[in-house]
């Protein structure tokens, strides 16, 4: 069983009502805090997208990343990052409009530097997300290469009293022959991989343990048919 639940129609719109709302209150602060540290008024208009919006998509990024993939750790150090500028960003602005506070040559000094580490940061995740394509593409695609080499390494189908049958023990020796330094899981490695699953509260299925092992999808449902046979 999953343990994700999917939630209402009625909490997607209520939540996107909430994030436009928040976003709007939180723009007018950070325009005039653009517009403190100098910046036109057009060019001002940019500030609400490089603080609040930028500080969304930080976290909208992270969570689609899974734990201990490539680049969530520094994605995880730009949302909580984006997260402390756009709160520190609106107190200030919110000061300076309360007349608790001037501008000075150190907070025009912050504030200018927003755009560029924004910039950077959102170039960073953008170019380790396409990195991480390609690479689990042609994973996939070596593990189908492998299964065709296994089927077109299997020995010829020998006759018998029944028709053409191919003998079991040849059959056994061609699904695991295997390229070298990929070796074929063992039974006791499938056994844990299942239990982990179930210790996730996940359904034990081909696609789901293949994606545990790191595995293509024939070969998890190939592994789950051989614990039920070793369990027989």
């Amino acid at each position: 069983m999953s343990s994700s639940v999917r939630m209402p129609w009625y909490a997607y719109v209520l939540g996107g009502l909430v994030l436009a709302v928040a976003l709007a209150m939180s723009a007018p602060g950070e325009y005039q805090l653009a517009r403190a540290a100098g910046w036109g008024e057009i060019a001002a208009a940019g500030m609400p997208v490089c603080m609040s919006v930028y500080a969304c998509f930080a976290v909208w990024f992270v969570e689609t990343r899974k734990k201990g993939e490539k680049g969530r750790g520094t994605a995880v150090v730009g949302a909580i990052g984006a997260l402390a500028m756009t709160v520190v960003g609106q107190i200030v602005a919110h000061w300076i409009a309360a007349g608790y506070m001037q501008s000075s040559m150190a907070l025009t000094a912050a504030v200018s530097t927003v755009p560029g580490v924004v910039a950077g940061h959102v170039a960073h995740m953008i170019i380790r997300a396409t990195r991480a394509m390609p690479a689990e593409a042609a994973l996939i695609a070596e593990e189908h290469v492998d299964d065709e080499r296994q089927d077109q390494e299997a020995e010829p189908v020998q006759e018998t009293l029944d028709g053409f049958e191919p003998p079991v023990d040849e059959v056994a020796k061609a699904r695991n022959r295997r390229r070298p330094g990929r070796p074929t899981a063992s039974i006791a490695e499938i056994r844990q991989a299942v239990a982990k699953l179930k210790e996730q509260q996940k359904e034990v299925t081909g696609p789901a343990l293949a994606e545990l092992m790191g595995r293509d999808r024939r070969t998890g449902s190939r592994y789950l048919q051989r614990l039920e046979s070793a369990s027989l």
